[in-house]
């Protein structure tokens, strides 16, 4: 096979030389012979053969000088090179197409291995319609001339036409529009021309239309707000600002000028200007701002100026204010000095007062006046106190006021007066021990006094065995009693330039507290017993902190003994003794020094394991009526104390509560209104009463119950609120629910109806009773008929007469042997299918069965079925019977 086509090919390959065909030829594409390119486009030629492709070989482009064109050339290979696409075709790719590369050119190949055949294209260079100088948004200035432009190139040379708001501007039909070759020139512009215009070239040569939207927007000058204030004022050392409100298209930019040296307000280090809302900013005004400043306007249609007149105020300073010293009942004045533009207001407040005193007599106080006057371009004014008390000592604030502000500065005003001891309480001290103690003095006075000791009126400034700390207006002694020697009386003697005052402090030493002269035995358990104390004669000087006992049964030694402490007027309860058991007893009282010696001694014989003691009822009773008040009307919450067991854990509480009412200062129960309940949570001491009458009083009795019994009862009389919660319905049995009114309304129509049926049978032979129980008076195919439905098996035959038990019956009955069937409480059924008869027909047993609540009478009724007639037959099983 390969060598038969290698032969055909040799045999074509000949002829076609032979025969000089010159039918095969090349194709390139895009088709036109001419092409005509746009100047800086990226442009493909595609160079292929028509026919025989597997005989073609060596394809080459060539340009306009016939030159190969390679991609290997340094010099035109970034803008012109040639790419194989297929097999068969070859490409020539220009980057960029450029005007110097117009020309012809030529795709060439070699066809057969013998001759060349090739195919040429040339190449036209066009410039496509660009925008030179047509900027999209321009803006007219309001009453000029002004050119829209709008410069377009292209080759070949466009035509230009102008189009506004959608509508074609005609050359030479209107003044106002005139077309120029580089743009549309408006004469004396108006705001109707804002407007869209579209300036439109087309190139008829090559088809070519482009279109260029042009926003105009007229411009207008600025123009200040009429209401513009011409003076403004601003207060000095604060911020101020003011505004320029002018209006113009586009909106103006604004800039503050001082006018007396053209100073840039921006430029200022305490100015800053917003130049779009005309806002000038002054952050801290001083009296160098005082003077005309300029607003000036400006957009791209001019620039407009406007003189403001700014006024500083200087707010008042007060000047000097001195502070004052004099002494108690003579006359002071305090003398306060301001300035400001214009001359401010003065007065002075007491600081912690509740007002300020004005210039003249204070009509709160007639030993006060305010004198107020203009002094050397100042205000003054003098504050008169005569005469002068203690209490006029302090803070005094003079303040001076105009209308830029106030200024406010303090001076004291110091009243002197001899030195006073008022508040110094202590009077009497104590030690024990060799314990140091501290005694402190303090003098009040102005000046200061100057504070000395002495001891039973000896001088012990010197004495070495005495620390002092201070000596004025607050002086500490520290005293070390290392014997009688040191206590005594201790005198503190302060003075001042106005005079001399002194305080006693008496130092004693103290003891631990004598005996305890009697230790009551008040309450006793089989397990606590409960003190109260005889205190001994004498305390030693410090108050009683506690008691204290020792205890021990009687064959222990006192060394083995337990104790416990009890705070002064705590319950002092002993706990966990032993029942039976006998127990010694001794007692001591406590204070800071120590405790007293042992003594009240007591014997006690436990008594034996019994019932707990009464429960402690919490709750509080009123003072007068002696019964607690519940805040609801229909529960209460009582509360009660642990009691001692005796010996015996406890392990409930029983709760009882009874209506009761008062009759001769007596409480008296209601017949059958109490209540016993059962409370076994030992932990939980309350419980919740609920269930209660409105309004009503209750005796509520609690006893604690161990295994040797129950404890006297804790009793207490509570009384209920009045009214009533309406959600407590929920919680009383006794309420009828809205469930059961609504049961017992169903229930009263069924009687009404069951009467009316009643009737109806009687009177007009009809009604489910009639249905059931007229039997006689009905064909057989309707008692059929009704034996299958809800009527008749619901109320079976037994309850009619006889002629309705024999009537014959027809059952589509099919289910299974044995089917129950729901029924009312007091009555079952139950029906039994037998087999399918050879008429079709089964036989049907129904065995009713009795409510439980027949106890003692007990029937088991059946009755049984075939086609034509029906038997019954009663089983009654009782305590004596038999079935």
């Amino acid at each position: 096979m390969g060598g038969n086509s290698i032969g055909v090919f040799q045999v074509v390959l000949i002829f076609a030389v032979i025969s000089g065909c010159t039918c095969v030829e090349l194709e390139i594409m895009p088709y036109s012979a001419v092409q005509a390119k746009p100047i800086g486009k990226k442009v493909l030629l595609t160079c292929r053969a028509q026919d025989n492709k597997g005989l073609f070989s060596n394809q080459q482009w060539l340009d306009p000088q016939n030159r190969t064109i390679r991609n290997d050339n340094e010099l035109t290979r970034n803008r012109l090179s040639v790419e194989k696409m297929t097999p068969d075709t070859l490409a020539l790719i220009f980057t960029s197409l450029q005007e110097s590369e117009a020309g012809t050119y030529t795709c060439s190949a070699v066809y057969a291995g013998t001759q060349t055949i090739s195919k040429s294209v040339r190449i036209d260079t066009i410039y496509a319609i660009s925008w030179i100088d047509a900027p999209q948004e321009q803006f007219p200035i309001l009453g000029t001339r002004y050119k829209v432009k709008c410069k377009v190139q292209a080759n070949p040379s466009p035509i230009v036409d102008w189009l506004r708001n959608g509508q074609q501007i005609m050359a030479g039909t209107s003044e106002h529009y005139v077309i120029d070759m580089d743009g549309l020139v408006i004469q004396n512009v108006t705001e109707e021309d804002d407007g869209t215009y579209i300036c439109r070239a087309i190139v008829l040569d090559t088809g070519e239309l482009s279109e260029r939207n042009i926003k105009v927007e007229v411009h207008t000058a600025p123009t200040f707000d009429e209401r513009m204030p011409t003076t403004v004022e601003v207060v000095e050392g604060e911020s101020a600002s003011v505004t320029c409100v002018a209006k113009g298209k586009p909106n103006p930019q604004y800039s503050w000028i001082r006018s007396n040296n053209d100073l840039n307000l921006a430029s200022s280090d305490r100015s800053t200007v917003n130049e779009n809302t005309g806002v000038l900013t002054i952050t801290r005004v001083s009296k160098e701002d005082n003077g005309e400043i300029k607003c000036m306007a400006r957009n791209a249609a001019g620039t407009m100026e406007k003189s403001v007149n700014l006024v500083v105020i200087i707010k008042p300073q007060v000047m000097d204010i001195r502070n004052i010293s004099v002494a108690e009942k003579r006359e002071s004045k305090l003398v306060c000095r301001a300035t400001g533009n214009p001359l401010p207001s003065v007065t002075f407040w007491k600081i912690g007062s509740n007002s300020e005193m004005v210039s003249g007599l204070q009509p709160t106080d007639d030993r006060v006046v305010v004198d107020q006057r203009v002094v050397e371009g100042a205000a003054e004014a003098t504050l008169i106190i005569n005469p002068l008390m203690k209490s006029d000592d302090g803070l005094y604030t003079c303040i001076a006021r105009n209308k830029g502000g106030e200024a406010r500065k303090n001076g004291h005003l110091t009243v002197e007066y001899s030195p006073s001891f008022a508040n110094t309480p202590i009077k009497e001290a104590w030690s024990w021990n060799k314990n140091p103690v501290n005694l402190t003095c303090l003098a009040e006075s102005i000046p200061n006094a100057t504070i000395t000791w002495k001891l039973n009126e000896r001088d012990i400034q010197k004495d070495p065995n005495f620390r002092y700390k201070g000596n004025g207006p607050i002086s500490s002694l520290l005293v070390t009693p290392i014997d009688s020697r040191f206590y005594g009386t201790y005198k503190c003697i302060a003075r001042n330039v106005h005079g001399e005052v002194f305080h006693l402090i008496s130092l004693s030493e103290a003891h631990v507290p004598t005996e305890v002269l009697q230790a009551v035995l008040d309450v006793i358990t089989a397990t606590t017993i409960t003190f109260s104390f005889k205190g001994p004669s004498s305390t030693g000087g410090r108050p009683l902190k506690a008691y204290q006992v020792e205890y021990k049964d009687e064959i222990k030694q006192w060394k083995e003994a337990k104790n416990k402490t009890w705070a002064i007027n705590s319950p002092y309860i002993l706990e966990g003794l032993m029942p039976q058991t006998t127990y010694n007893f001794r007692f001591a009282a406590v204070n800071d020094v120590g405790s007293s010696n042992w003594a009240a001694h007591q014997t006690v014989v436990m008594p034996k394991r019994s019932f707990p003691e009464e429960p402690k009822i919490l709750n509080p009773t009123l003072a007068e009526e002696k019964y607690a008040v519940s805040p609801y009307h229909d529960r209460f919450e009582l509360s009660w104390r642990i009691p001692p067991d005796n010996g015996e854990p406890i392990d409930r509480y029983d709760i009882k509560f009874c209506q009761v009412k008062k009759v001769n200062n007596e409480w008296v129960e209601t017949d059958d209104t109490c209540t016993t309940l059962e409370h076994r949570s030992l932990e939980v001491t309350s419980y919740e009463l609920q269930y209660l009458t409105a309004d009503t009083f209750y005796k509520v009795e609690i006893r604690a119950h161990n295994i040797i019994g129950f404890s006297v009862p804790g009793q207490i009389v509570i009384k209920t609120a009045r009214g009533g919660d309406p959600n407590s319905f929920k919680h009383d049995p006794n309420h009828l629910s809205s469930s059961i009114i609504i049961a017992i309304v169903v229930a009263a129509l069924l009687i009404i109806l069951v009467i009316v049926d009643i009737s109806c049978f009687f009177v007009n032979d009809t009604g489910l009773l009639y249905l059931m129980c007229g039997k006689e008076k009905r064909n057989s195919n309707d008692d059929d008929a009704k034996l299958g439905s809800l009527y008749s098996w619901r109320f079976p035959l037994p309850y009619c007469s006889n002629a309705s038990a024999s009537s014959s019956t027809q059952s589509n009955h099919s289910g299974s042997e044995v089917e129950k069937i729901p029924l009312p409480p007091d009555v079952n059924f139950v029906f039994e299918g037998k087999e399918l008869l050879n008429n079709g027909h089964r036989d049907l047993k129904v065995q009713i069965e009795s409510a439980p609540m027949l106890e003692k009478n007990k029937k088991d009724t059946t009755v049984e079925f075939d086609l034509k007639k029906a038997t019954s037959k009663t089983s009654f099983v009782g305590k004596d019977s038999a079935v």
